[in-house]
């Protein structure tokens, strides 16, 4: 079954990348322009893009600084319905200030860039980013990244409020060194890195020993593809916490993207896998019998209705993503997103998901409204 599921994504990958060069065409600046929403692969890319790009504009220290931000307030509703009937439904509400982002960028010199975001989320405040930039030149476009940052693992991009599945698996937030080169302009990015992952390996020294690689491909003004591994899935910010004890040994992880924007329509797809399975026990439940390889989709296909209005459908999923108790990832996810761009960089999003856990343990449903500026 596994097999089948992921020829059926593979073939509908390729599928993608061989029909949307005929389609795509400059792509709608809606989605650009809307604040809050999923932090992307995208957005970090062209976050290096603006720190070689930007000039020192002066001798002043004040010169030479750039300050944005983030806010994001969220009300939610949430009905959770359990297969078990002796276990008894819930149902939550709740209105509360979900993200704030501050973030720093200072142009030291004409080859280096440093950037720090602090962030509060879930009642904290944390330095969630803080590393230098060193680039190359015009003709030998290099970069090396060094400090607290994501790793160039996985896409993660998504016009919705919740995250994707894919990110919940893959996304990594770590102190590493990441090396990369840009060829043809900015057509084609590759990256490597190393780093020192949450989950360690019986009898192991608490080392660099994990690494990470990345090649991204715009062939296309609105084209977007994409691969890349990490040799520690279990690395990952909230897989992480799922892990029951030191590993056996380090499973690797993969991940395949496509995105393209035509007309007034963008298309995502993403899968996130382990490479190989985890031992019985690792995850989820120190008592589960079953070895495990998780792994997650995520489909999305937006419509800009007007340059103000969007709205977006949602198909996600994922294999192994619990242990049959709920802990982790839903079997299945769909829903709907309506964005609303009130002013300049002024968003109001409408959100409604459902989800199914393996098994049927429990099914969700949830309603979210976000109103997020950026700054």
């Amino acid at each position: 079954m596994k097999i089948t599921f992921k020829i059926m994504v593979y073939t509908a990958l390729l599928c993608a990348l061989a029909f949307i060069p005929c389609m795509a065409e400059e792509p709608s600046d809606a989605a650009e322009k809307r604040a809050g929403g999923v932090k992307s692969l995208e957005k970090r890319i062209k976050q290096l893009e603006d720190a070689i790009g930007r000039d020192v504009e002066g001798d002043k220290w004040y010169d030479r600084i750039q300050i944005g931000g983030l806010v994001e307030v969220e009300a939610g509703y949430e009905k959770i319905d359990f297969k078990d009937p002796a276990a008894e439904d819930e149902t939550t509400s709740d209105v509360d200030l979900a993200t704030v982002e501050l973030v720093v960028d200072a142009k030291v010199a004409k080859h280096v860039d440093g950037h720090v975001m602090f962030k509060y989320e879930e009642e904290e405040v944390f330095v969630d980013e803080g590393f230098i930039t060193l680039v190359g030149t015009e003709k030998y476009p290099a970069y090396l990244i060094a400090g607290r940052q994501y790793i160039p693992f996985g896409y993660f991009d998504s016009f919705f409020v919740t995250d994707p599945t894919t990110l919940i698996l893959g996304e990594t937030n770590e102190g590493a060194l990441v090396g990369g080169y840009r060829f043809g302009g900015e057509m084609v990015d590759i990256a490597v890195g190393a780093y020192n992952g949450k989950t360690k390996k019986f009898d192991s020294d608490n080392t660099i020993s994990n690494f990470v690689g990345s090649i991204v491909v715009a062939p296309k003004e609105g084209i977007m593809v994409g691969a890349s591994y990490t040799s520690n899935l279990a690395a990952a910010d909230s897989f992480a916490d799922l892990v029951q004890t030191d590993l056996n040994d380090f499973v690797g992880g993969w991940s395949a993207f496509v995105t393209a924007s035509f007309f007034k329509i963008k298309l995502i797809g993403e899968y996130v896998g382990a490479v190989d399975e985890f031992e019985a026990g690792e995850l989820y439940n120190a008592a589960d019998t079953q070895k495990r390889q998780p792994a997650a989709w995520n489909v999305e296909l937006g419509f800009a209705i007007t340059e103000a209005w969007e709205i977006t459908v949602r198909y996600g999923g994922s294999t192994d993503g619990d242990a049959g108790g709920g802990e982790f990832l839903p079997e299945s996810q769909y829903g709907a997103v309506v964005n609303w761009g009130l002013f300049e960089s002024t968003n109001l999003a409408l959100e409604y998901l459902h989800a199914d856990f393996q098994d049927d343990y429990q099914i969700s449903d949830t309603i979210v409204a976000q109103l997020a500026i950026e700054f």
